[in-house]
């Protein structure tokens, strides 16, 4: 029976969901671009946040936990950053980011008390900035800058865009001068105020410490002096302190102001005597450390790159290290070179206990890895790391750092690498799998021009949801007298075509479950012998290989 029904409302909890959402408004001349977040629950005062030089947008994920309202300000105005003070010396640019911070304040009912302003190293500088000029009482900066304007010259882009062409040396001292005089003219020092540096960042020196003398006047002043080994460049200072600086927002954003003056955070310098001697048992332990962190297809090779390194050092100092990838299949092995590569963060990445560089611990495949000869199957890896200087010779298995799924046609041959936590595998197989009935197929288009081949159409397993781009590889196969020869194809989104082929009853996504060559401008089949060639296309997707036949094609000889 029907009945006359009422129209749809929007639904209540879809339109209370608590992420970001990213738009721009213009605010007297300048679009400001941001992000908004709404509270969770009653949670009621306002974060804004300042982004970092080369990050889009502040602290990342870092933030999830925080229940306030967020709002994260791009310093992105006509196409270039401005320390969100002046673009090309035009100051007007702080003009539009207050009107913004005050447009959220007025539609959210939050006053200047419920504000709080976070930033780290430009950010940071632009937290105290806004929190001076405009009055706010809460300020978090990390590694902040104090001279605007030789920071900003010569850094990169940085340079031209808020000092304008040629970057003059009138405006590098304009710049400098703006957060020396906007602090001499303050005369408001009931503020709250968090300053967090670090000894292990060169700009303490250079940069922050030329704040505090001013700084220490205002009533609730904190500076929080990060001591650890572990901090050795300027951006790991926030790393090491946002246990610590979330704890203050968590505070801050719920109406308290902490009270710490100066404090020293972190455990301090190292004892020496004691590090070496940890460090040099953890070196004749029996261990070693293989971890895949990327596998990239390079024009028929195979990329490999990670971090590889015997754990910790001998007394007798840092020696260097060999390795080698081995593949391992029914009792077989087979041995190929490595490179060290520089990695210079794996300190932080693998402390244990003590510091220790490990600053050649990277490896790299030389040249991309040649498996053309390797017989087909499955195989397990492992690498072998040696420091002859000390007689050390061991091999571990090797894991992924993720979860790891590469494929990429070889000649007559797919190659997989697939691992996670408990190691990795390459499998080698032939590159046309079973031509089943279960899968939908349809050649759309295809043509040969010259000696360019094209094809595309619909093709997907139904019940595998075809939902984004690397559900699957599709590779196009010319098999002939001479040999079989296979080219990458890409997923494209074509929901139209591909709805036609979806069964009765079948309610999977298959958007994607349509492949082509790559800008659909064919692939180039020039080096092929001149011959008869069948056409195949196949899909590769979970654990199996389903192939088509797509026609034939005739290569005459390239003159």
């Amino acid at each position: 029976m029907n009945e006359t029904l009422p129209a749809l409302s929007p639904n209540y909890a879809a339109q209370r969901r608590h992420v970001f959402t990213e738009a721009t408004e213009v605010h007297g001349k300048w679009p400001v671009e941001f992000q908004f977040r709404p509270a969770r629950g009653d949670h009621r005062n306002l974060l804004v946040v300042f982004s970092s030089v080369g990050s889009r947008y502040g602290f990342g994920d870092a933030l999830d936990s925080v229940q306030c309202h967020i709002l994260r300000i791009r310093d992105h105005f006509d196409g270039g950053a401005s320390y969100y003070v002046a673009r090309d010396m035009d100051f007007s640019v702080s003009e539009s980011v207050q009107s913004l911070i005050r447009s959220f304040m007025e539609r959210l009912g939050v006053s200047r008390d419920g504000v709080t302003l976070l930033g780290a190293s430009k950010g940071g500088s632009a937290a105290l900035y806004y929190g001076i000029k405009y009055d706010y009482r809460n300020i978090v900066a990390s590694t902040p800058q104090y001279f605007l304007g030789s920071y900003s010259h010569g850094h990169g882009q940085l340079g031209d865009a808020v000092l304008g062409e040629g970057q003059p040396a009138g405006n590098v001292a304009i710049m400098d001068s703006v957060m020396r005089d906007l602090l001499e003219k303050d005369t408001e020092f009931a503020r709250n105020i968090y300053v967090i540096s670090s000894p292990g960042d060169y700009q303490y020196e250079q940069e922050v410490k030329h704040y505090l003398p001013a700084l220490r006047s205002y009533e609730n002043f904190n500076f929080l002096f990060v001591d650890s080994p572990t901090v050795r460049r300027h951006d790991e200072v926030v790393r090491q302190a946002m246990p610590s600086i979330l704890s203050i927002v968590y505070a801050l954003t719920e109406g308290v102001a902490p009270r710490w003056g100066d404090v020293r955070i972190g455990p301090g310098p190292e004892d020496e005597d004691k590090a070496a001697d940890h460090l040099d048992r953890l070196r004749k332990s029996d261990t070693a450390l293989a971890v895949l962190t990327r596998a990239a297809a390079d024009g028929g090779g195979l990329r490999l790159s990670g971090h590889a390194f015997l754990p910790g050092v001998s007394r007798e100092g840092v020696k260097d290290e060999e390795k080698r990838l081995v593949l391992e299949r029914h009792g077989r092995s087979w041995t190929f070179p490595l490179t060290s590569t520089k990695e210079p963060r794996l300190y932080r990445e693998y402390f244990d206990e003590y510091v220790c560089a490990y600053e050649q611990g990277g490896f790299a495949t030389p040249d991309g890895l040649d498996l053309t000869a390797l017989p087909r199957g499955t195989y397990e890896a492992s690498v072998i790391v040696s420091s002859p200087d000390e007689g050390i010779e061991r091999r571990t298995r090797l894991i992924a750092s993720r979860p790891l799924d590469a494929r990429q046609a070889l000649g007559d041959s797919e190659l997989l690498v697939r691992g996670g936590g408990n190691g990795v595998k390459i499998t080698k197989r032939h590159i046309l799998g079973e031509d089943t009935g279960g899968v939908r197929f349809s050649l759309e288009k295809s043509w040969r021009r010259e000696r360019t081949v094209h094809a595309e159409g619909v093709f997907f397993l139904p019940g595998r949801n075809a939902d984004k781009k690397g559900h699957a590889h599709y590779y196009l196969v010319l098999q002939g007298r001479r040999g079989c020869f296979s080219f990458p194809l890409e997923a494209r989104k074509n929901a139209a075509v591909v709805r036609a082929h979806r069964g009765r009853g079948d309610i999977g996504a298959y958007p994607f479950g349509y492949f082509t060559t790559p800008g659909d401008e064919g692939v180039d089949v020039s080096a092929l012998p001149a011959g008869r060639y069948r056409i195949y296309v196949t899909m590769s997707t979970g654990g199996a290989l389903f192939t088509k036949k797509a026609g034939r094609v005739a290569l005459g000889r390239v003159r």
